[in-house]
């Protein structure tokens, strides 16, 4: 009989464990100046499936680089995955976004909005590997001779230090 307590008691605490809310923060970047509503589900289709919606708490909206939520899963099953969307207004001219299929980790969910990066290059500065000299900070040094014993200083793309 006590073995039977046991295993109820057990079952019971393990049914509760897995039925907690889980929350995980949400970046949103770039909502400066558009005003937008999140939308989210879950869905659990292992074993029997269950769904739900999520909820979603200010959690700091005053910076101008990003908003952070805090979103509420009613499921903390590692087989669960959520989907979510971020939808602007029309007077911002951005798309919906919508993230499809994301498990739930402990890991955050970052969204850009008004995605307007097209992509990043890196450019060479020719000047800076021409036969001048220049300080760490990309200034030409006009006299060598007058500048400072035991300093850095680039010339051609390559650093030295002045020891004489």
């Amino acid at each position: 009989m006590k073995k039977l307590l046991l295993g109820a008691l057990l079952l019971l605490s393990t049914t509760k464990a897995l039925s907690q809310n889980f929350y995980l923060p949400l970046y949103i970047l770039g909502a400066a100046d558009c005003s937008y509503s999140i939308t989210g589900d879950w869905i659990d289709t292992v074993g029997q499936p269950q769904q739900g919606s999520l909820s979603f708490a200010v959690g700091d909206t005053s910076s101008t680089f990003q908003d952070i939520w805090y979103c509420q899963v009613g499921s903390t099953s590692t087989t669960s995955t959520l989907s979510i969307c971020v939808i602007p207004d029309t007077s911002c001219n951005c798309p919906e976004i919508c993230i499809q299929q994301l498990p739930i980790t402990q890991g955050a969910i970052t969204i850009l909005l008004c995605d307007s990066i097209v992509g990043v290059e890196e450019q060479q500065i020719s000047s800076l590997v021409d036969n001048k000299y220049y300080d760490l900070l990309g200034r030409e040094i006009e006299d060598i001779t007058t500048y400072p014993m035991h300093s850095f200083y680039t010339k051609r793309g390559r650093r030295y230090i002045k020891a004489q």
